[in-house]
């Protein structure tokens, strides 16, 4: 039978190439397993920094190689390629006629991906995680990758409204559909003590987290000048930063942090934080805090809700979107740091209101957050999109 031939049968190639190198395996693991639910029969494309588990029920294939590291980007560019003809090809051999690609930036490698895909023969939907990806401004090429979509999924009304305002898109081609939790993902949390202990923190310290990559966008800077603040009527307060940094490295922050005299209430964890180790660190913490200067979504502030733990939040649309402030987390003005620091000192000074914020904040997980229903709109997203496509090609 040839691949023109073929009925749609509900089975889809997933192509999300970060994986287990950007804590990305959750997110996957959820999203197939949601679709297995939906009717759907997915498989995973990703990289080889993945972990395996035998009795996945969807295949998954680590076709993307050492595409992290320190080799040269031309090289890693070189295997990326191989990789997505990997992909798609097998993808297509094995009668898949739909492909969901999901994008974190948008560049010769992902247009590379999607007009593969459509000279394949395959309609194609993507998932638009960071609508901009804070590199720059618009360009043509944007325009052609999600051109070439036949559905686009965003994670928020935020999201929606970017790319209806910058791409001109029509907002019927895009679904809202909301980033799920991690409840089925996650490790118990040990116990605070214990994880203060592994992590060689104070176990009296008021701690406060800084968990993911670090980029420019996302504010540290802004905390550290706040955290000097708080330690003047705080003195047992740390700030934990654990996460792998992007684009930069941790020498201005090591400054800011000696000209402001923090040493004392800082520990910092500047690396990928491995899978078996998520849970020591938000046990240990008391808040979690996310300075974002800018952000369309956030995966850190779902999975602090979803271990229970309290999050004050920058008061951005899409933050807005899932804290309401003093009922399910904290909310500070955006790039204020004299703000963050009232707030962090008002948050911490009241136990009783942070264990039910927390307690709200996971309750709102386990209600509107959850895969079942995620999986049950991404299918439909496929299924218009593929009637659409259908339906195009009759009218054709």
């Amino acid at each position: 039978m040839t691949m023109q031939a073929k009925a749609w049968t509900g089975a889809v190639a997933i192509i999300e190439p970060v994986g287990g190198h950007g804590g990305m395996n959750y997110y996957d693991f959820a999203l197939c397993l949601a679709l297995k639910t939906a009717g759907i029969e997915p498989t995973l494309y990703t990289c080889d920094k993945t972990a395996l588990d035998p009795g996945m029920p969807f295949g998954v294939a680590r076709v993307y190689r050492r595409i992290f590291g320190d080799d040269p980007a031309w090289r890693r560019g070189l295997r990326f390629l191989v990789g997505t003809l990997h992909a798609l090809v097998g993808a297509r051999i094995a009668g898949h006629r739909l492909a969901h690609f999901h994008v974190f930036q948008v560049g010769a490698l992902e247009l590379f991906n999607v007009a593969l895909a459509r000279l394949l023969l395959m309609r194609v939907v993507i998932t638009a995680h960071d609508v901009e990806a804070f590199r720059g401004e618009w360009s043509s090429i944007k325009s052609w990758v999600y051109g070439l979509a036949d559905g686009v999924i965003a994670h928020n009304l935020v999201s929606q409204r970017e790319l209806v305002r910058v791409l001109g898109m029509c907002s019927n081609k895009i679904h809202v559909i909301p980033h799920g939790n991690y409840l089925a993902h996650i490790e118990p949390l040990p116990a605070t003590e214990s994880a203060r202990d592994k992590l060689n923190l104070p176990r009296d310290a008021q701690v406060l987290l800084f968990f993911g990559q670090i980029k420019e966008v996302k504010g540290l800077d802004l905390l550290l000048q706040a955290l000097s603040q708080v330690k003047e009527t705080v003195p047992e307060v740390v700030l934990l930063m654990a996460g792998k940094l992007a684009g930069q490295d941790f020498t201005k922050y090591q400054a800011q942090i000696d000209s402001l005299e923090l040493s004392a209430h800082c520990v910092a964890h500047i690396r990928y934080i491995e899978d078996n180790e998520v849970a020591a660190y938000y046990a240990a913490a008391d808040l979690v805090v996310l300075p974002y200067r800018r952000i369309y979504q956030s995966g850190v502030i779902l999975m602090a809700m979803s271990y229970g733990k309290p999050v004050l939040a920058s008061d951005l649309d899409g933050m807005k979107e899932v804290v309401d402030d003093e009922v399910t987390g904290y909310l500070f003005r955006s790039e204020d740091a004299g703000d963050l620091a009232i707030r962090i000192r008002a948050v911490l000074s009241d136990r009783a209101g942070m264990q039910r914020v927390a307690a709200q904040g996971l309750a709102l997980m386990q209600a509107q957050y959850g895969w079942e229903d995620i999986g049950r709109l991404t299918a439909e997203c496929y299924r218009t999109a593929m009637r659409t496509a259908d339906l195009a090609r009759a009218a054709s």
